[in-house]
């Protein structure tokens, strides 16, 4: 039994056709009132039937190849617009980036222009971004007149700010040591107080700046969110350049002096642009 409904389902239209030419048939006999057998009708009529049925399966086919054949073109067409829209894409991302490096190189060149002190323009080309008390390395070296200790600082947000000196020079490239390092020892000073203090790389604890050796006498008067400044003492960092902004005081009883914990005015982790202060008054032109 499920032998003869598989072959049936599989040979439907067969059968269907069968039946049908069968009840053609009949009817042809019942109609004609007698029993006439006309085999050259017959023929015709299953003939007929059968260029029906092979005409159908052959436009089926047609259509089917036609729409296998469509399908490929829209899916090279397809494939085709994705890589143009992926190129569009590429293209605007560049133009975005273009315009963000335009305006803050255009930033950065108002700066040098204002800047009285002499300055060495460059782009920090290598760094550690793990690790911000690693140097960092600096397009430009003794060729450009870089040489070791001159201080350098970066434009940022609107403010300059700090970011080391020169520790190593070559012809092409400079290595800078930057202020979060702990052997790096800069004069400061409270901008609005003045009181001065020594600042020593990174508080492990906090994360921020340390100002060493402050004077008790400034507890009350050292705000947070003042403004710390080199002092220009040492000879080697210019008076005035912005090195953070308070954020916590420490000071204990049994100690003559105190802390002041900063905030540095740089952003190390997205710096990209500094200068290289080579000493001297800038001529104006």
């Amino acid at each position: 039994m499920k032998q003869f409904t598989s072959s049936f389902a599989k040979h439907r239209q067969l059968y269907t056709f069968l039946i049908l030419v069968f009840v053609s048939l009949l009817l042809i006999l019942i109609s004609g009132q007698k029993f006439m057998f006309k085999p050259k009708e017959v023929a015709q009529s299953i003939l007929s039937g059968g260029q029906r049925i092979t005409g159908g399966i052959s436009n089926w086919l047609v259509r089917t190849v036609n729409s296998i054949g469509e399908l490929k073109r829209t899916r090279v067409e397809l494939s085709k617009l994705q890589e143009k829209l992926l190129e569009y894409e590429k293209i605007t991302r560049d133009i975005i980036e273009l315009r963000a490096e335009n305006s803050e190189l255009k930033k950065q060149l108002g700066f040098y222009r204002e800047y009285t002190i002499k300055s060495i323009p460059a782009e920090i080309i290598a760094k550690d971004p793990e690790n911000l008390f690693s140097t960092l390395i600096i397009n430009k070296g003794t060729l450009n007149g870089v040489s070791r200790n001159m201080p350098v600082i970066a434009y940022q947000s609107g403010l300059q700010g700090l970011v080391g000196k020169i520790v190593y020079v070559n012809k092409f490239t400079s290595t800078v040591k930057p202020l979060l390092d702990p052997t790096l020892y800069i004069a400061a000073r409270v901008q609005n107080s003045r009181y001065e203090g020594l600042i020593s790389g990174i508080d492990e604890a906090s994360g921020f700046l340390i100002m060493k050796y402050v004077s008790k006498e400034a507890i009350d008067q050292v705000r947070y969110g003042d403004i710390v400044i080199t002092s220009g003492m040492g000879g080697i960092y210019p008076k005035g350049i912005h090195i953070g902004r308070v954020r916590k005081i420490e000071a204990k009883q049994y100690e003559t002096s105190m802390n002041i914990l900063l905030q540095p005015v740089i952003d190390f982790s997205r710096l990209e642009y500094v200068f290289v202060l080579s000493g001297g008054k800038k001529q104006n032109p």
